[in-house]
C-alpha cells in the first residue's frame, strides 16, 4: 500500500537572475513501512532533546542542591553562589529534569525497535554528559570512598575503623550516620580507591572528578557488552540498550552518583559477555573481581557454568578460574580478609528502603525486641529461595541470574535505589521485554531521593513535588511523536 504524504518542506525556484520565484510543497509517495520508519526516526530525535533537557536541569539543580562537599572550591564563583542561594529552586529544577528525563525513556519504548543501536548509544551519551559535569547527587557515598581509600593509603586498616579515625577535610565530608562503620566493599575497589587518592591526595573536587571517571568506566563496560549478550538470547540489541543503559537509575546513580555499583555490573557484564563465548576462565576471573568490587556479583558463576559448554568441564574450569582470580586479586590487595566480617555494615544503621527492616522495626516497637532479627532471617530465606526458583526456570541462564539478584535485593535488609541496578544487565540482555514491575519500579524510585543525598526536610519535598508536576504537566501538553499528514 502506498500512502501520499506532504511535508513541511519547501523547494524554492530561482530565475536567470538568481531571485527566489515560487516555492511549491515537496510531495512523496512512501509505502507505509517508510511512514512508520520516518515517524520513528521523529520520535527519537524528539525524545533524545526532551531526555537531554531533562538532565540539563537535573544538572543544573545539582549545581545548588546537590550533594556538594563542605568546603567547594567554586563556591565563590558569582554565578554559582547566586545559584546556591536558592537550594529549595535546585531541588524543584532537579525533579522537572527527573519527570523529563523518565517520560522521555517510557515514550521511547514503543519505537525502540526502529531504532539502529549506534542511535541509542548516541542518545545515551547525550543524556549521561550532563549528569557526568554536575555535583555528585543523589548520595553522598562517593565521600566515603574518598575517605576510606586515604585510609587504605596511609595504612589504617578500613575494615576495622570509620573514617572518623581518619580525621581531616576528606573525613569531614562523610555522614554522619558512616563515620564510625568500617567499609563494606570488597579489596579490589578499595585498592582502586587508593590509587585514586595516592594521586588526588586531599583534593576532593579532583578526587570525586576520578571515582566518576571509574563509575564511567563500568558503565562504558555495560554499553560495549550488552549487545552481544542480548544477540546470545535473541533479545534485539535495541530493546537491551533501552533497559540496561538507557535506564534512568544508571544514569542517575552510576554516572551522576559516582557509585562503585557501576565498576561491579560492568565487570560483571565483561564476564557474562566472555562466558557466551565459551571461556570460563576469563569469565570467572572477572565475575572474581567484580565480586571483590560488592559481594553478590559471586552468584553470577552459577551462570557462567550454564553458559558454557560440557556442564563437569566447565564447572572445573570455572572453580579454577574463580579460585585463581580470587587468591591472585586478594594477595595483590594485602588488605587481608577483613571484608568478609564487614559485609554486614549497611544493616548496622537505619538508611534506604526495606520492608523486612520496616516490618521488624514496627514489631520491636510494639513490644517485640527480637522481631527484626527473625523478619530479617525470613526475608533473607524467601529472597534465597526465589533466587533459587528463578534460576532454575527462567527462559535462559542470563534472565535467571537478572531475577535471582532482583529477589535478593528487595529481600535484602537495605535497599538503596543504586542497588536494583545489579540485576539490570542480565534482565536487559535475557529477556525479550523487561517486566513491566520492573519498569514502573525504575520509575518510582527513580523519583525517591532528593538530589542532597540525605533525609529531605518538610520545604524540600514541597519543591520536589512542585517540579515533578511541572515536568508532568510539560509531557501532557507536549505530544510525545509529531504527526505526518497525510495529503487528501
Amino acid at each position: 500500500m502506498w500512502i501520499d504524504v506532504t511535508f513541511v518542506s519547501w523547494s524554492v525556484r530561482h530565475d536567470a537572475g538568481g531571485k527566489a520565484r515560487s516555492s511549491v510543497p515537496a510531495r512523496s509517495c512512501l509505502r507505509r513501512h517508510e511512514v512508520t520508519r520516518l515517524r520513528e526516526c521523529a520520535g527519537m530525535g524528539v525524545n533524545r532533546t526532551l531526555g537531554f533537557a531533562g538532565s540539563v536541569a537535573i544538572a543544573l539543580g545539582g549545581v545548588s542542591a546537590g550533594a556538594l562537599p563542605q568546603h567547594d572550591p567554586f563556591g565563590h564563583w558569582p554565578l554559582i553562589r547566586e545559584l546556591r542561594t536558592f537550594p529549595l529552586a535546585g531541588v524543584a529544577c532537579t525533579y522537572f529534569g527527573l519527570a523529563l528525563l523518565c517520560g522521555a525513556w517510557l515514550r521511547m519504548r514503543p519505537t525502540v525497535d526502529g531504532q539502529r543501536p549506534a542511535d541509542l548509544v548516541r542518545t545515551m551519551l547525550c543524556w549521561a554528559a550532563p549528569l557526568a559535569l554536575t555535583a555528585p547527587m543523589f548520595s553522598r557515598d562517593v565521600y566515603s570512598y574518598l575517605a576510606q581509600g586515604e585510609m587504605v593509603r596511609r595504612g589504617l586498616d578500613a575494615y576495622r575503623w570509620g573514617p572518623s579515625s581518619l580525621g581531616g577535610p576528606l573525613a569531614l565530608n562523610v555522614p554522619a550516620i558512616w563515620q564510625d562503620t568500617p567499609a563494606p566493599y570488597g579489596p579490589v575497589f578499595l585498592r582502586c580507591a587508593s590509587a585514586i587518592l595516592a594521586v588526588t591526595g586531599e583534593h576532593t573536587i579532583a578526587g570525586v572528578w576520578a571515582m566518576r571517571l571509574v563509575a564511567l568506566t563500568g558503565v562504558a563496560l555495560v554499553v560495549a557488552c550488552l549487545p552481544g549478550l542480548a544477540a546470545r538470547f535473541g533479545v534485539p540489541a535495541q530493546r537491551a540498550l533501552w533497559f540496561g543503559a538507557l535506564n534512568p537509575l544508571l544514569l542517575l546513580h552510576l554516572v551522576a552518583g559516582a557509585h562503585n555499583d557501576a565498576l561491579m555490573v560492568g565487570l560483571l557484564a565483561a564476564g557474562l559477555l566472555a562466558a557466551v563465548r565459551d571461556r570460563p576462565l576469563l569469565a570467572a576471573a572477572l565475575i572474581v573481581a567484580a565480586a571483590l568490587v560488592k559481594a553478590p556479583a559471586i552468584l553470577a558463576l552459577i551462570t557462567v557454568v550454564a553458559l558454557s559448554r560440557g556442564r563437569t568441564l566447565a564447572l572445573i574450569r570455572t572453580a579454577v578460574g574463580a579460585a585463581l582470580a580470587f587468591v591472585a586479586l586478594q594477595a595483590a590487595s594485602g588488605l587481608g580478609l577483613g571484608w568478609i566480617a564487614a559485609l554486614h555494615t549497611p544493616t548496622t544503621v537505619r538508611n534506604g528502603l526495606s520492608l523486612s527492616t520496616d516490618i521488624g522495626m514496627l514489631l520491636a516497637e510494639a513490644g517485640h525486641p527480637s522481631a527484626m532479627a527473625v523478619i530479617r532471617l525470613a526475608a533473607a530465606a524467601l529472597g534465597c529461595a526465589l533466587a533459587g526458583w528463578a534460576l532454575l526456570r527462567a527462559p535462559n541462564p542470563a534472565a535467571g541470574l537478572g531475577l535471582a539478584l532482583g529477589a535478593i535485593v528487595l529481600c535484602g535488609p537495605v535497599v538503596h535505589p543504586w542497588y536494583l541496578l545489579w540485576p539490570i544487565v542480565p534482565i536487559a540482555a535475557g529477556m525479550q521485554h523487561p517486566p513491566p514491575a520492573a519498569i514502573r519500579l525504575t520509575v518510582g524510585v527513580a523519583m525517591f531521593l532528593l538530589p542532597f543525598g540525605a533525609p529531605g526536610y518538610p520545604e524540600a519535598v514541597v519543591a520536589a513535588i512542585f517540579g515533578t508536576v511541572a515536568g508532568v504537566l510539560y509531557l501532557r501538553l507536549r505530544p510525545p511523536v509529531p504527526a505526518l499528514v497525510p495529503a487528501t
